[in-house]
């Protein structure tokens, strides 16, 4: 009787998530609009590298189907044979890209061909099996954020893009395993509120569409 009510939750849960992707992908082909005067690559393959510090990994493929706006597609976790925990999840966002600055450099040192400044709105999901003061912990939830983010591309394609948003858990649940530590309370609640943190830094390749 359990197993099925956890099943027909889990299915709400898809239900809900499904319908947000819509809603996203809708909004999306309803404001596209086309500029060929502005260049841009129409395909980027990305992988995040801030995440390496805390044993996990990311990668994206970003679709620019105008100069302004463009569908993020992100995966990621945890890297299994190095983390002890266990934690899987995957984002789906649309960005609005502002009008490119050409010639921009990087830190004030490298020269680029153009820079775009983009806002973000996206949906996203992630699962973990996680340790606290050696306490197991299974955390799932699912997101609703907006951000914002700065691209620069070379005239090779390499790319460089990074970024920083904020969506709260509109469906999220902290479960202790076995033993709760003493601070497992407020751990939990810490924890809930500040995985909806969105922050990446990630290096890549674009291609394919560059308009002069």
């Amino acid at each position: 009787m359990k197993k099925s009510i956890n099943i027909k939750t889990k299915m709400k849960k898809s239900k809900h998530f499904l319908s947000l992707i819509i809603f996203v992908l809708a909004f999306t082909s309803v404001t596209a609009q086309s500029n060929d005067s502005i260049p841009f690559y129409r395909h980027s393959i990305q992988f995040n590298v801030a995440g390496l510090s805390f044993e996990r990994w990311g990668m994206a493929y970003e679709l620019r189907m105008t100069p302004h706006h463009a569908i993020f597609v992100q995966v990621g976790g945890s890297f299994p044979s190095i983390s002890e925990e266990k934690e899987y999840g995957f984002g789906l966002h649309y960005k609005y890209f502002l009008q490119p600055v050409k010639d921009a450099k990087f830190l004030w040192l490298f020269k680029s061909s153009y820079k775009n400044t983009f806002l973000d709105l996206n949906v996203r999901y992630m699962n973990l099996d996680g340790i606290h003061n050696g306490s197991e912990a299974l955390y799932e939830a699912f997101f609703i954020g907006a951000g914002a983010g700065q691209t620069y591309v070379w005239n090779s394609g390499f790319t460089i893009s990074y970024w920083l948003g904020y969506g709260p858990p509109i469906i999220g649940e902290y479960k202790w395993k076995n033993t709760v530590p003493e601070d497992g309370e407020s751990w939990a609640k810490s924890y809930k509120w500040g995985s909806g943190l969105d922050f990446g830094l990630s290096l890549g390749y674009s291609f394919g569409g560059r308009k002069n």
